[in-house]
């Protein structure tokens, strides 16, 4: 029997029935532990129309068997809606019981684990969403292995937080906000923090990459610190001590988050506030579309534009250049490929080495590149040439019949995932599967109504079984499984 199938509805009963219905644009699974205490357990990230991001809890029931004729939808999982994230504003509307009618909700989301070490699920998950305009709210949550050890937030000691708090529990509020004005709110990636290895030590701060109208991309500081080899995050005792490692002696261990001054309290700010611009590429081209940054090549993302031009840059040419050359982020065009002459609102590389670069447009047309990058005659697997060709593999004619909204890869490195605004759901072999234009399974009437955004689950996270999502108009979000 195919291990894909549907495995649960999640709508506005799944945990609060007071949320608005309104629809849902983008969703993220995120690859940091969603407990200490249920490893195997997802943790999901919805973003949509309303104020609200809503973030759930995945878990398998175990005494079923997922992949056996006798279960049921709703039987093969247990969903819990465990918070919602909203900016200050709306913070403040809901602790002061008023209400806040303009509603322009998230257009973008990215979700990213801020740990460069070797353990593939330790680390601290930083969430990034824009609105319409611009503007950028950032949350950060604890590793829950960190939080069990008594470790707390900096931000939240030196403004009086109340963890403890209902409206604290249900409701998190961002540590960072800022806007960029150029920016359309539309598009938003984050830089692999994974990869701090290979960044400049002058760097602190997570950074973050959005698209504008006229065609430029703006890389801005977060305002979030990132990890860097060695470093794990703890300054300071709540006492106000000296540097502190651990939590010997009984003293509370404290963790700073911002790169900023973030104290409520505090009149006078002296440090660099977030949302800075450190770099403007591409300006003068049609609109961006989509973005993603390469996962295993420093500093490297691609664009798509909305006359279905896709261009790479990077900041370097070769994998010398990172470890002998200039500490800037001076990026340039490297390649620019024209095959579709429709917007591209899809991309994503291959997970986990970046070999194969997807892009779907809105004639339904899905395309894969090679993008491997490698030096033809090097020995050394780390070493790379971001100036080798990048070919067109394979192009699926008719992936959708219509746009294609979103699309993942999955962790395998061997399956894609699409959506579009035929209702449908997707899995591609990316082999000759693709170049066939037969997917290996499709989800049709996934969601009533276009299905804009779909993600697939990590396998780094516990044990817990490969994991589809979809979202679209109808407000709900689609679970299913991808064995």
């Amino acid at each position: 029997m195919s291990g894909f199938r549907t495995l649960h509805r999640i709508t506005n009963d799944d945990g609060d029935s007071s949320c608005s219905s309104e629809p849902l644009w983008r969703v993220k699974f995120s690859s940091c532990r969603s407990s200490s205490s249920s490893p195997s357990s997802l943790r999901l990230l919805a973003a949509g129309a309303s104020n609200t991001i809503k973030c759930y809890t995945l878990t398998d029931r175990t005494e079923k068997d997922v992949n056996s004729n006798d279960v049921l939808d709703a039987s093969a999982m247990n969903v819990t809606r465990t918070e919602c994230l909203i900016s200050r504003d709306d913070y403040q509307a809901i602790s002061s019981a008023s209400k806040n009618s303009a509603a322009l909700g998230y257009a973008a989301l990215d979700v990213v684990r801020n740990y460069c070490g070797a353990d593939d699920t330790a680390g601290n998950e930083v969430v990034m969403a824009s609105k319409l305009g611009g503007h950028v709210c950032v949350w950060v949550r604890l590793d829950p292995v960190l939080e069990e050890k008594g470790v707390v937030v900096a931000e939240d000691v030196d403004n009086g937080l109340d963890a403890s708090s209902s409206t604290t529990q249900r409701y998190r509020k961002p540590y960072a906000e800022f806007k960029v004005p150029t920016a359309t709110g539309t598009t938003l990636a984050i830089r692999p923090p994974t990869l701090a290895n290979y960044y400049s030590k002058k760097e602190t701060d997570i950074l973050v990459a959005m698209g504008c109208a006229n065609g430029s991309v703006v890389i801005c500081k977060s305002g979030i610190l990132s990890s860097h080899p060695g470093d794990n995050g703890i300054t300071r005792s709540a006492s106000g001590g000296a540097v502190v490692g651990d939590s010997a002696g009984g003293d509370t261990v404290v963790m700073n988050i911002t790169s900023f001054n973030n104290s409520d309290n505090e009149i006078n700010n002296n440090s660099t506030p977030p949302g800075e611009i450190i770099a403007t590429v591409g300006s003068g081209h049609a609109c961006v579309m989509s973005l993603a940054w390469h996962p295993n090549i420093p500093n490297t993302f691609v664009v798509g534009r909305k006359d279905g031009i896709i261009d790479i840059y990077s900041a370097h040419t070769t994998s010398d250049d990172y470890y002998y050359g200039n500490e800037g982020l001076n990026f340039r065009r490297v390649h620019r490929l024209v095959h579709s002459s429709f917007p591209i609102r899809a991309l994503s590389y291959s997970m986990p080495d970046g070999e194969l670069l997807f892009a779907g447009d809105d004639d339904g047309k899905l395309y894969s590149y090679d993008a491997s990058m490698a030096l033809p005659s090097s020995e050394n697997s780390g070493s790379f040439n971001v100036a080798s060709p990048v070919k067109l593999v394979a192009c699926a004619l008719a992936a959708h019949k219509g746009w294609i909204m979103n699309l993942c890869a999955f962790p395998d490195g061997n399956r894609v995932a699409t959506c579009g605004s035929d209702r449908a759901v997707r899995i591609w072999d990316c082999g000759m599967g693709l170049a066939s234009g037969t997917p290996v399974h499709s989800f049709d009437g996934a969601n009533e109504g276009w299905v804009w955004g779909v993600d697939c689950s990590s396998g780094a996270v516990g044990s817990a079984r490969l994991k589809l999502v979809s979202c679209g108009n109808d407000a709900s979000l689609q679970v299913f499984s991808c064995t």
